[in-house]
């Protein structure tokens, strides 16, 4: 676990937040934890284009815009 994916990101934090999502350690429930952290970014993905559309952004301009977002949860 850890390190840096092809692109450049640094999954650690994405290990965690599955780990802490799933509450639990057996494989069931890091499926589980796994799926909630997609979600959840799938959420915040839609909701940077949405903005983004707010501002005058077209449909395809907001997509690619939102792909270079630096997730932070924060």
């Amino acid at each position: 676990m850890g390190g840096r994916a092809a692109d450049g990101a640094d999954r650690t934090g994405d290990h965690a937040l599955v780990l802490l999502a799933a509450g639990a350690w057996p494989p069931d429930a890091i499926a589980a934890g796994f799926a909630r952290v997609q979600a959840l970014k799938a959420e915040m993905a839609a909701g940077r284009r949405r903005r983004l559309a707010r501002l005058g952004f077209t449909e395809e301009a907001a997509a690619a815009l939102s792909k270079l977002h630096t997730r932070n949860f924060m």
